[in-house]
């Protein structure tokens, strides 16, 4: 449920035309599990990392944004998984594994 929000909210919010014709340059894995959220990571074709901090509990998911290349670390917002894990609400594209 983590991952499918999460996705679901990737392809609505971020702009994926740059990755039809390479795909591997954006996507969404499941990062670490922790006993009271899931990391979920989305890696932009800029080489920014946003990675997704969703409560086991509540759902809110805290979002902080990496720009390694810069050295910059910050929380940029939150939202409720609940309102991109219904599967009517938004069109997504299938995700798709990565090898690194």
């Amino acid at each position: 449920m983590a991952f499918e929000g999460v996705n679901n909210y990737c392809h609505r919010e971020y702009d994926w035309s740059i990755a039809k014709e390479n795909p591997s340059i954006m996507y969404v894995e499941m990062g670490e599990e922790t006993d009271s959220a899931y990391q979920v990571v989305f890696r932009s074709y800029t080489g920014a990392l946003v990675f997704f901090y969703v409560d086991k509990t509540s759902g809110t998911t805290r979002m902080v944004e990496r720009v390694p290349s810069l050295g910059i670390e910050e929380e940029v917002g939150s939202f409720e998984l609940s309102d991109y894990t219904d599967a009517d609400s938004t069109e997504v594209m299938a995700p798709k594994k990565v090898e690194k």
